[in-house]
């Protein structure tokens, strides 16, 4: 992560989460991957997205420890808002169709992630069993292929 804890070190202060969530820049560099709707990598993204969140110190937005202390509390939209760029950066458009809405908050877009990725488990079944079906040798060698079909059920 490239957040420039020295700076704040240097001046005797602990960085505060709005500090961090915005000294956190390229998230896009964090992961050499887009999450998307095959689900082949959640497990990876969610640990990685966990992290950078903790090391951020606004893992709280997105299990829902931290809430708004009022309706306008603008630090805490501020962050949330920061939080769920992340989300846009690292997840693919057609996935974010399906976990966001106009008012979701960064704890939304965490739960309808777990929801759609690990409490799903008959459509995950059968989108399986399709890609299981439609995964073709082609040309590619023994190596090659047999670590596709592990990596098809990967992170559920």
């Amino acid at each position: 992560m490239s957040i420039p804890t020295d700076s704040y070190a240097a001046m005797g202060s602990t960085p505060s989460a709005k500090k961090l969530a915005f000294a956190l820049t390229n998230v896009y560099s964090q992961f050499n991957f887009k999450l998307s709707v095959d689900g082949s990598r959640y497990k990876l993204w969610r640990k990685i997205f966990m992290d950078m969140c903790k090391g951020a110190k606004v893992y709280g937005h997105i299990i829902g420890k931290s809430k708004p202390t009022t309706d306008d509390d603008e630090d805490w939209h501020s962050i949330d808002s920061r939080i769920k760029s992340w989300f846009y950066t690292t997840c693919d458009a057609s996935l974010l169709q399906i976990i966001s809405s106009d008012d979701c908050t960064a704890k939304d877009l965490w739960d309808n992630l777990s929801e759609f990725f690990l409490n799903n488990k008959m459509s995950r079944m059968l989108q399986l069993q399709e890609q299981f079906r439609n995964t073709k040798k082609g040309s590619s060698n023994i190596t090659e292929f047999c670590p596709n079909f592990k990596n098809l059920n990967n992170g559920k």
